[in-house]
C-alpha cells in the first residue's frame, strides 16, 4: 500500500492526493492531526506530510504555526456563513482581470486581528510570478502591500496600536521596526496606496489598494506583486490606477467599496 511511486504513476499520485484532500474538507473546519489524516487517507504519516506540503504551497492545505493542525485553506473563506465568502466571488473576476493585464499575480486581503490574510489569488501570466503569498497565509499587518495598505487606512490611534502589538513578530521581516513601519504607513497615506518591497519575500515588490465599506471603513485590499525590476516608479503608479480603474468599471463593487486614501501623489 505504500510502495514509492513509479515514473508512470501520475494519475495515482494525484488521485491519492485528492484523497488527502478529501479528508481535510470532511474534516471541516476544526482540521485534522496529520496522524489521523494518514490514516483516514490509508497512507503512511511521511507520505500525507509530502501530499500536505504540496497542497499547502498551492495554496489548498493550511497548517497553523501554533497547532498541529492541518485544514482546507480556502474553507474559512468558502463557509456560506463566512463574511469574507461573498466578497471572493465578487471580486475573483476583479482580480482575474487585474492579472490579466498586468500580467502579474494579484491577491486579495483581509485583516484578521493583527496579521493580515490572503483570501484569495489570481496567477498572471508573465512568465516568473511571485506566488509566495497563498490562500489562508497570514502574516504581520503591513508586512505585504495589501495589509500595510489596511494599516494605513485605519485611523492613526488604531494603527499605532496593532503596529506596538506587533512589534516582536516584525523583527522576523528583515529586522523590521515599529519606527521603520510608521513610515511606511505614513508614505502610504500622503500616496494613497502602499508601496512595499523585500520584506514578506526578498527581491520582490507589491503595491496595494485598501477598500472601505459604506461607513469608510477599511475591510479589504487588493495587491499586485511582481519582482522588483518589473516595479519601477512609473509602474507602481500604474498598477494603483489598474486596480482602482478595475474595481470602478464593476458597477455593483464600484457601490459597494470606496478607496482608501487619495488618489493623487
Amino acid at each position: 500500500m505504500n510502495k514509492p511511486e513509479s515514473e508512470g504513476s501520475g494519475p495515482r499520485v494525484l488521485r491519492r492526493g485528492l484523497r488527502v484532500l478529501g479528508v481535510l474538507r470532511q474534516a471541516g473546519a476544526a482540521g485534522m492531526h496529520v496522524v489521523d489524516i494518514a490514516r483516514a487517507a490509508g497512507m503512511q504519516r511521511t507520505t500525507a506530510y509530502r501530499y500536505l506540503d504540496v497542497l499547502a504551497q498551492e495554496g489548498y492545505a493550511l497548517r497553523e504555526s501554533d497547532a498541529p493542525r492541518w485544514r482546507v485553506a480556502e474553507l474559512g473563506v468558502m463557509l456560506a456563513g463566512d463574511p469574507h465568502a461573498q466578497a471572493v466571488r465578487d471580486l475573483r473576476p476583479v482580480l482575474r482581470q487585474i492579472s490579466d493585464v498586468s500580467g502579474d499575480s494579484a491577491f486579495l486581503i483581509c485583516r484578521a486581528a493583527n496579521d493580515s490574510l490572503c483570501l484569495h489569488r489570481e496567477v498572471g501570466n508573465y512568465p516568473v510570478q511571485v506566488l509566495a503569498v497563498t490562500v489562508g497565509h497570514r502574516q504581520p499587518l503591513g508586512v505585504g502591500a495589501a495589509g500595510l495598505a489596511l494599516l494605513a487606512a485605519l485611523s492613526p490611534d488604531e494603527s499605532d496600536e496593532v503596529i506596538a502589538q506587533n512589534e516582536q513578530a516584525l523583527r522576523a521581516y528583515g529586522g523590521m521596526t515599529v519606527a521603520q513601519m510608521r513610515r511606511l504607513v505614513e508614505n502610504t497615506r500622503g500616496r494613497g496606496w502602499s508601496v512595499v518591497g523585500n520584506a514578506a519575500v526578498p527581491g520582490v515588490l507589491g503595491v496595494g489598494v485598501a477598500l472601505c465599506d459604506a461607513g469608510g471603513y477599511p475591510r479589504l485590499a487588493v495587491s499586485v506583486s511582481s519582482l522588483i525590476s518589473r516595479m519601477q516608479a512609473a509602474r507602481q503608479r500604474s498598477i494603483a490606477d489598474l486596480i482602482r480603474a478595475q474595481l470602478a468599471r464593476d458597477e455593483a463593487q464600484a457601490q459597494r467599496w470606496t478607496f482608501a486614501g487619495s488618489a493623487d501623489g
